[in-house]
Parts: C-alpha cells; structure tokens; sequence
C-alpha cells in the first residue's frame, strides 16, 4: 500500500505511523532545557507525553509513503509540477526564511522521486491510499493526482480527513489538516476509507485539467468545491481583522490562522501583508530584528 501525503510535515508523521509504537518512543531519553523539573512537573510532563503518544500502527512500510502537490493552491500550475514556475513559487514562499538554493533543488528532488514512486506503485499494481483534507493545498494535491492518474488502471482509496472526532463524551477534537493529527492516531480514521471509482477518477482530474486552463493565481475550496479565485481573495480576512493598534506581524498572522480554519499558509497571509505594505496600506512602525520575518512591528496607514 502506498500513501500519499500532501505536505512535508504529514509525510514525516505517516512514516513514523506506518510502523508506531509508542512505547519505544517514551523509552528514549528526555531532555530539558533550563531549571531541573520539580517531581510533580516531571510527572504531569510524563503522562501528557503517554497521551501523546497512544495509538496503533497503520501498517506495512514506512518507505511507502509520498508526499506530493507542493502548495499547488498558489501560482502557476501550466506546466509540470517541479518546473521553473513550481520552484518559483516556493521561493515566494520560503526565502524570506533564508533558505538556500541547494534547499529548493534538494525539495524538488524528492517531490520527483516521489512523482516516480507513484508512478511505478499505480504501473504495478500495488494499491494506493490519499490522505486529503479540504484545506485548498490538500484539495488541490487530490485533484492533481487523480489527473495524473487518469489514464492508468490501478486501485485508489481515499481517506478524507473529518471536520471533527470526538474522542470522549466530554472532548471533540476539531482538524484543519492531516498535519495536526498525531502519528499514532491515523489508524483511528483507517474505517472511512472507500474506495474512488474511475468516473470518480476522471471527474476529479477533469477539474484539474480545467483548473489548468484557468490557470488563476489561486486556488480556494468554495461551498465543498475547488475552483480559481483571484490573488487577494483572502485579504479581506486580513483587513477586517486589523488591529486599531500597532501590532506585530506574526502575532497577527497567529491569529488569523487560529481564527479561520481555512487551510491557508502563514506565508500566504504574510505575503499579502507585505503587499498591503508596498501599496501603502499598511506602515512598518519598526522593525529591528531583519533576521526574523515576522518580527516586524506594523500599523494601519494613517489616513
């Protein structure tokens, strides 16, 4: 069985999944960073960690799982998915975090490793699994694999990440992405697999191919279904939440992504802001700390 996964984060955590057994995790050796721990703190910090760390295996490999569709919900999505335009999308997301070339060769690298793998497992028969969500970079990853897959026999089930899951008669857990489950809590959602027909197959890649023509500069899941919308689709988020106040950038971003479950990036917020701030609607007061992003102090522009 082979998953596929539509982030990096989501890869990491199914691997672990794949094989998990959270009792040679707690059996390792804990660290701390400051003052020794008191017994009590020591022990709450213990049975918070058994908690986290509960659960099952999925099963099979952890060398079976992909991860595939870099944030295809933004940008140019023409041509290949690892092409110049791909990798320049990427670097309007990242670089402000300082990342070098080698990095973004060293991703696209994988992300075709990947696309091989996929390929190989769908020409061989072997079964694969989706794991998607309806954040829009999920959303898109599912269509874009079903158009690559459109035209091959092979089997595929999908497991589409719930709104929510109640864990006790007192506790609901509500999800974004597959990015907050835990690694041992993915075989808990292994019953709501189903099968994905080929009509289904060719309809969800049919809209890609669409998507393709439109060729917006984003993408955004609307009432249940994935279509274009223009690049400051989401500023009006951003602008009606603007604190009267000056503010710091990444609190503010921390917000909005606390406030609205929409499954839209942090660096999508942040590169709106910095629009608004080279249109003048928004003034950077200070910004003292340049090798941190978001540690810029903000305010709205006086009118």
């Amino acid at each position: 069985m082979l998953e596929i996964v539509f982030s990096d984060s989501t890869k990491g955590s199914m691997k672990v999944a794949k094989k998990f057994n959270g009792k040679d995790v707690l059996g390792g050796a804990i660290g701390y960073i400051g003052d020794e721990p008191s017994e009590a703190e020591f022990k709450e910090f213990l049975e918070n960690s058994k908690k986290h760390w509960e659960g099952q295996a999925v099963g099979g490999s952890s060398t079976d799982v992909v991860y595939l569709g870099f944030a295809m919900d933004i940008g140019d999505i023409s041509g290949e998915f690892d092409n110049v335009q791909r990798q320049a999308v990427y670097s309007k997301l990242w670089d402000r975090f300082g990342l070098a070339d080698k990095e973004r060769v060293w991703f696209f690298q994988e992300q075709r490793r990947d696309m091989e793998k996929l390929l190989e497992a769908a020409d061989n028969g072997i079964p694969i699994r989706i794991w998607k969500s309806n954040a829009p970079y999920s959303a898109c990853g599912f269509h874009f694999i079903c158009h690559v897959l459109r035209n091959i026999d092979c089997s595929i089930s999908v497991i589409s990440l719930p709104e929510y899951k109640q864990e006790s008669e007192n506790e609901i857990v509500i999800y974004n992405s597959w990015m907050e489950v835990d690694a041992g809590k993915f075989y808990q959602f292994l019953p709501l697999e189903r099968q994905l027909s080929r009509m289904e197959k060719w309809m969800y890649g049919d809209r890609w191919r669409d998507l393709i023509a439109e060729n917006a500069p984003l993408r955004a899941v609307v009432n249940g279904r994935l279509i274009s919308v223009p690049e400051n689709f989401y500023d009006h988020i951003i602008t009606g939440n603007l604190p009267e106040d000056n503010f710091v950038m990444g609190r503010f971003i921390g917000s909005l992504l606390g406030n609205y479950n929409l499954g839209v990036s942090d660096s999508w917020y942040a590169l709106r802001i910095d629009q608004m701030i080279d249109e003048g609607k928004l003034t950077v007061v200070e910004d003292k700390d340049t090798s941190h992003p978001y540690r810029k102090l903000l305010s709205r522009a006086k009118v």
